[in-house]
């Protein structure tokens, strides 16, 4: 596996959000038929950090926050549900530290309780490839899995890396024997056209997913989730 383009990922995996909390919310009416939770690292939400050159509080490194890919789903979600709830759960903490990922888990108690009825997991990026350990990434990425979704009765869709990481093995190895969606982005990172080079002189910001890689993320995505649907 060639690891050169996760090593580029120069953006620390702490204080990304700085003075917040690891959980959002995006609210719509009191009775949403349809309740999603985004759980993601920098690339799903990241807040501002002077010292990278990062002023959003959205998606790195998308232009503005509708052009990440959680603004592109909820946008695309909405023209099918008339009333939709969203929430977002940051969890950068717990993968740095998946090996012990259990004492990190109650950060993210809102967004358990929030009982999605659809659970996009888009994290593995900052899991250390140093010691990668992937016995205890499967243990404690199905812990995770079990913490965000309490009932079980979540539509799943999980992802690979956007750079190819080694737990992505586990991840298509869990999504296959658990029948969740599996979303594929592994070749996205290798593609200078997915991501924000030029835009940013931080060249970790600027290896993040551009405009170009928010959008395919989120396609993929819907597509993974259409197709369990079928």
């Amino acid at each position: 596996m060639n690891l050169n383009e996760i090593e580029k990922n120069t953006v620390e995996a702490v204080r990304q959000l700085q003075g917040v909390g690891p959980v959002f919310f995006i609210p719509g009416g009191k009775s949403p038929e349809l309740k999603v939770l985004f759980a993601g690292n920098s690339i799903t939400l990241h807040g501002p950090k002077a010292d990278i050159g990062w002023s959003g509080l959205h998606g790195m490194a998308a232009s503005k926050p509708e052009k990440d890919y959680v603004h592109l789903c909820m946008q695309k979600i909405r023209r099918e549900y008339a009333d939709v709830n969203f929430a977002i759960a940051q969890v950068s903490e717990w993968e740095q530290n998946y090996k012990n990922g259990a004492e990190i888990l109650p950060l993210y108690a809102a967004a358990r309780d929030f009982r999605a009825d659809l659970i996009i997991l888009r994290a593995v990026e900052n899991c250390p490839v140093k010691d990668y350990d992937a016995e205890c990434f499967t243990a404690a990425y199905t812990e995770l899995i079990a913490y965000l979704d309490p009932t079980g009765k979540a539509d799943m869709v999980l992802t690979t890396s956007f750079w190819p990481h080694p737990a992505d093995e586990a991840i298509r190895t869990i999504a296959e024997k658990r029948g969740y969606a599996l979303c594929e982005l592994g070749d996205l990172g290798g593609d200078p056209k997915m991501k924000a080079l030029g835009l940013f002189e931080h060249s970790g910001v600027a290896n993040h997913p551009g405009d170009a890689g928010m959008r395919a993320i989120a396609e993929r995505i819907l597509a993974a989730w259409e197709n369990a649907r079928k």
